[in-house]
């Protein structure tokens, strides 16, 4: 889940059914091995950017903050202590209903890991065929 991946009728069910839900590569995992030149970044996104500077924030906040007002878990993959504080500095500030609003409609259905190997899109209990 994240802002090009919303999946709001599973959000919505998992809510419904009190399944809390966790985040897969929150921030878009820019640095996978497996990332093709053509791929967006979502870290890089203009409009994640806009509204990070809204609030003084970077993007990989305004995104982790996004998760956490949905109530999707996230854990972000960090490296160093700076980023890992980073992440964690994303309680002192809420986005907007708007902000929010716009961060739904980057919408791409666009999953970073697509586990399409060895057939696997083939399997009667495929998961990821819908949204």
């Amino acid at each position: 889940l994240h802002p090009y991946l919303t999946q709001p009728r599973l959000v919505q069910y998992c809510k419904f059914k009190g399944i809390v839900l966790t985040a897969y590569s929150p921030l878009g995992s820019p640095e996978r091995p497996f990332r093709r030149d053509d791929e967006p970044v979502l870290l890089d996104d203009h409009v994640v950017n806009e509204i990070g500077k809204n609030y003084g924030k970077t993007s990989a906040q305004v995104l982790l903050r996004y998760h956490v007002q949905r109530g999707v878990a996230a854990v972000p993959k960090s490296v160093t202590p700076s980023q890992i504080k980073e992440n964690i500095q994303i309680f002192d500030f809420s986005l907007s209903e708007d902000d929010m609003i716009t961060l739904e409609g980057l919408n791409r259905n666009w999953r970073i890991a697509k586990w399409e190997f060895d057939g696997l899109p083939n399997h009667k209990f495929y998961p990821f065929k819908e949204d």
